[in-house]
């Protein structure tokens, strides 16, 4: 199995700055996938990452709101822009 680690594990910002999440996996992995829950809800996935091409965005998730690189096969980030308290949320990446 692959060891994910993210950074930072929280964070507390102001409305309309932008946070950045790092995730980076111990071995290689061919796409990443990011993941918003809210409190008490399942994880909905926001988009995938594949190396070397835009990451594709499911349906409400956008590049411009939640920019993602994928610059190599073992670290990828996430930001959230222009936050606003509506995205008060756990983000996670996940390997595959």
């Amino acid at each position: 199995s692959v060891l994910v680690n993210q950074k930072p594990k929280q964070d507390i910002c102001q409305s309309g700055t932008s946070l950045k999440i790092q995730c980076v996996v111990d071995s290689p992995v061919a796409a990443m996938f990011w993941y918003q829950q809210f409190q008490g809800q399942s994880l909905v996935l926001m988009a995938t990452a594949n190396q070397g091409s835009e990451a594709t965005y499911e349906k409400g998730f956008t590049k411009d709101k939640f920019p993602i690189s994928f610059p190599n096969l073992t670290f990828s980030t996430l930001t959230v822009s222009n936050v606003r308290p509506e995205d008060s949320s756990f983000y996670f990446c996940i390997e595959k």
